[in-house]
């Protein structure tokens, strides 16, 4: 396993930043256009909404930035640890070098109420953490755009970026890692050697001899999307193995809670999309 309610929905929005001139999903024109296996370093703040999770001084999990003091992870990265040992990294590329990474404490982790876990895979694997203190959005920290309620990613390519280890007995990256994956239908999913552990809630990602890996759990699975932005399609959850052709890796659906999400990011702030 990688160490890697919808309610009253109309009337809850995220406040936008009027005066900032962003879009979620698309990065900054001015910048430079493993738990990742057989990944390449991703080009350096190419990915502005990827945050890593630190716990005690190491690499613990990834995230995604959704408002100026949300960001989306996965439910298994709190639900046994303490936030109080967590730092989270925003603006980051390269671990040797802080310079301009804002730092951030969690001042409070929401695990999705159904989420459960068994010794091989996690359900309903989403939590939202809060920030201590607000994060200012630039060229390279953004949000990242969340899909439309129930899409299908299905057959499209995807993205997955992150600090974790680039092999399953292998450290972590220094830099910013990512690797493309191609999305499995449902179908394709089920006929894999997972199919006894898979739910409707979870999709599956395989290319050859790439994955995520321990460190990168949590963090965004993202597609790009024909107006010219990414989404994030899924977040990093569980697997067996790293790059296993026999077992595809298997990710959140972020589709499948945009409510839950929007209800616990109501009073952040974001871009205007």
């Amino acid at each position: 396993m990688f160490c890697l309610i919808i309610l009253l929905v109309t009337a809850i929005q995220v406040v936008h930043l009027a005066d900032l001139n962003c879009h979620c999903g698309r990065p900054s024109d001015d910048t430079v256009s493993m738990r990742i296996v057989g990944g390449r370093r991703a080009e350096p703040h190419s990915y502005p909404w990827t945050v890593a999770i630190l716990k005690n001084d190491r690499m613990h999990c990834g995230a995604a930035v959704l408002t100026d003091k949300h960001i989306i992870s996965a439910g298994h990265c709190f639900k046994w640890d303490n936030i109080r040992d967590m730092e989270v990294l925003v603006g980051l590329d390269n671990l040797d070098e802080m310079k301009n990474v804002e730092k951030r404490n969690i001042s409070s982790a929401v695990i999705h109420e159904k989420f459960t876990s068994t010794a091989v895979r996690d359900e309903n694997d989403i939590a939202i953490a809060t920030l201590n203190a607000p994060v200012q959005f630039s060229n390279t920290i953004l949000p990242i755009c969340l899909p439309k309620p129930g899409q299908d990613f299905s057959g499209r390519v995807g993205t997955i970026v992150g600090w974790g280890r680039i092999g399953s007995e292998k450290m972590s990256s220094k830099f910013l890692l990512k690797a493309t994956l191609r999305i499995l239908s449902d179908d394709e999913c089920m006929k894999s050697k997972l199919s006894q552990h898979l739910k409707p809630t979870m999709m599956c990602a395989f290319s050859k001899g790439k994955d995520g890996c321990q460190g990168d759990s949590g963090g965004p699975f993202l597609t790009f999307e024909p107006e010219g932005r990414y989404v994030q399609a899924g977040i990093v959850s569980w697997g067996i193995g790293c790059a296993d052709p026999r077992y595809p890796g298997v990710y959140t659906k972020v589709s499948n809670y945009i409510d839950w999400i929007q209800k616990n990011i109501a009073d952040g702030k974001t871009c205007n999309n």
